[in-house]
């Protein structure tokens, strides 16, 4: 049941970041001095991943020299939410450091990352803007705010255990005994923990077998003794009888077959 517990909660963090109220922010499109818009913060990419290492984001301000200009500096500040919060800000390398452009260019770009995001929870950056003349004096200040990066929990590999195969031979002595062999299959993404196999002979059930671990896509076939199975009578084999391994609802844990004679 993990899997699809998971995928809900992760579309319930997304529905949260959706609801949850957001600031003004400069937007993405060109910059254009004579439309009055002459800075821009960008959210360019955000990458997510099962683990801290595979989720990141990805930020971009620029600015146009506006006249007197002798150089311009962009600093970026990094916003954290959680789900149904406000943004927070939170520390994070190379943030809160001002970039200084070359003296007389008329458009200046900075970029900042930041890595090994947590999850869930939103991403943005607050850019700050300075444009200074040939005194280093501020002609003026100006912020912008990028589009957040959402960071959700990643489904985690679940296993799927079912049972693959259920045969019987006569046991020794073969008149009152029999060999049972059931091949349990794990169908998941994820490797299973120790778990027991179970098997009902007619009503009647042998002590459990108990296999250790059972890998992604793998098989592994138990070995029961018991009593002859009359002909016609069921023999039922179970996967994981207690349900301790966490795993998608399936029918073909439990399945039964009719004795040969």
């Amino acid at each position: 049941m993990r899997n699809r517990a998971t995928i809900l909660i992760s579309a319930l963090v997304a529905l949260a970041f959706a609801a949850a109220p957001a600031m003004g922010a400069s937007g993405p499109g060109a910059i254009d001095s004579r439309a009055g818009v002459i800075d821009s913060a960008t959210l360019t990419a955000c990458t997510t991943g099962a683990s801290a290492g595979d989720r990141s984001a990805h930020f971009t301000a620029t600015m146009l020299a506006l006249p007197r200009t002798r150089s311009m500096a962009i600093s970026f500040d990094l916003f954290e939410r959680a789900p149904h919060g406000t943004f927070t800000q939170v520390p994070a390398p190379g943030f809160g450091v001002w970039q200084t452009s070359n003296p007389g260019i008329t458009t200046f770009t900075a970029n900042e990352n930041v890595l090994d995001l947590p999850a869930p929870a939103a991403f943005r950056a607050v850019v700050h803007y300075r444009w200074l003349n040939a005194r280093h004096q501020l002609i003026r200040i100006d912020k912008g705010v990028s589009s957040p990066c959402v960071e959700l929990l990643a489904p985690v590999p679940a296993p799927d255990l079912f049972i693959a195969l259920i045969t019987h031979a006569p046991g020794s002595p073969p008149a009152t005994t029999e060999d049972y062999s059931v091949t349990v299959r794990n169908g998941g993404a994820g490797a299973a923990g120790a778990f027991a196999v179970a098997l009902d002979i007619g009503g009647t059930a042998l002590p459990q077998q108990t296999v250790s671990t059972l890998a992604a896509g793998a098989a592994v076939t138990v070995q029961f003794t018991g009593p002859r199975c009359s002909a016609g009578s069921q023999l039922t084999a179970t996967a994981d009888p207690s349900g301790s391994i966490s795993e998608p609802a399936n029918a073909r844990r439990t399945v039964s077959i009719q004795c040969r004679s």
